[in-house]
């Protein structure tokens, strides 16, 4: 660890690490969502109402998934966020108290 990083409240490599994740978590939504979309596609040529009733639910379960990692991810970040503030503030509130 360098000086720079012990100075600094925020953990950069976990913020890049997080940032990562939930851009990650981005792409494999599209994915799935064009993936799932030609599917789709392919189906309404052949049976009409059973493929789209499939085709809704995987939809709606790729969405879910994403919105669950989602989630995770952001509400890491926010939680590291918020400790960065808090320990960034708690000096400073102590030197004006002085």
């Amino acid at each position: 660890m360098t000086t720079t990083q012990k100075n600094t409240p925020i953990d950069r490599e976990e913020m890049m690490r997080l940032t990562r994740e939930g851009m990650e978590q981005t792409l494999r939504f599209y994915l799935t969502m064009n993936e799932n979309l030609l599917k789709m596609a392919d189906w309404q040529r052949e049976t009409v109402t059973q493929a789209n009733q499939q085709g809704v639910e995987m939809l709606n379960k790729a969405y879910d998934e994403y919105q669950k990692n989602s989630r995770v991810v952001l509400s890491r970040l926010e939680s590291m966020i918020r400790q960065a503030t808090e320990t960034a503030t708690t000096p400073k509130a102590k030197e004006h108290g002085k």
